[in-house]
């Protein structure tokens, strides 16, 4: 992204209006995020009868072809693209009960069968930690290539938790513009996935960068996101203008 492009948004000659703000129920502490949506998620699954039969559905996954075993009902209920494969009519897993899944990871599947069958979703406390980050960004890739919406909401949930209650970095300035980078591209990849930043948060997050001076970390991170999201790029820099 050229840097004029930020720097004339910051600082423009005329000033843009700014959008509405989205007020959501946030009350939701990262912890919890999964249990909160439980209600939802057996909502989705209103009449399914697995409970009392056996496993219907193999599921290959990673290219090394790891076995799940699953009630296919199930997975049809909660995910489109699982309802799409198990199509008789349409798809050969359909009719073979197989479904091969090489673009996805064997433990970011162990824990969306955990969600599928319990609602509840096994996220990092420390999404940004190098292995919070990895297992994060995993689990939404693999809810947005299986269409999994509800999913894709309880990472944005502990997402916007997160970077609300951030109001620390760390004292070295590499490690600390790594975070950044952590933070911003897994917002955006959030944006590209059908989700967003509530503004609250993002604004909340903002004015503690600036009150720490941080602010810089947050523009250089958001210049190195590449074919970055327009939707996540206009209401970060409009958060971005209302803080300096």
């Amino acid at each position: 992204m050229a840097r004029s492009t930020i720097t004339d948004f910051i600082f423009p000659w005329t000033r843009p209006a700014p959008r509405s703000r989205r007020r959501q129920n946030l009350d939701v502490d990262i912890h919890d995020v999964g249990g909160a949506l439980a209600t939802a998620g057996e909502a989705t699954t209103t009449g399914t009868s697995y409970q009392n039969a056996d496993p219907d559905l193999t599921v290959l996954v990673g290219e090394e072809g790891k076995k799940f075993q699953v009630h296919g009902q199930l997975f049809v209920a909660k995910s489109k693209f699982f309802k799409a494969a198990c199509s008789t009519s349409h798809f050969r897993e359909g009719v073979e009960h197989l479904v091969r899944l090489p673009e996805i990871n064997a433990e970011s599947m162990t824990r969306l069968i955990r969600w599928f069958y319990d609602a509840h979703l096994d996220l990092p406390t420390d999404i940004i930690s190098d292995e919070g980050y990895e297992i994060t960004l995993n689990l939404l890739n693999a809810a947005d290539f299986l269409e999994i919406p509800m999913v894709i909401n309880i990472i944005t949930k502990a997402t916007q938790n997160y970077i609300w209650k951030c109001n620390s970095w760390k004292e070295d300035v590499e490690e600390a513009a790594a975070d950044e980078q952590k933070k911003v591209d897994l917002m955006c990849r959030l944006y590209e996935c059908g989700g967003e930043i509530d503004t609250v948060r993002l604004n909340a997050y903002l004015e503690n960068l600036r009150e720490s001076h941080k602010m810089g970390l947050f523009i250089n991170a958001i210049k190195e996101v590449e074919d970055c999201h327009p939707g996540f790029f206009n209401d970060t820099m409009v958060a971005v203008y209302s803080t300096v």
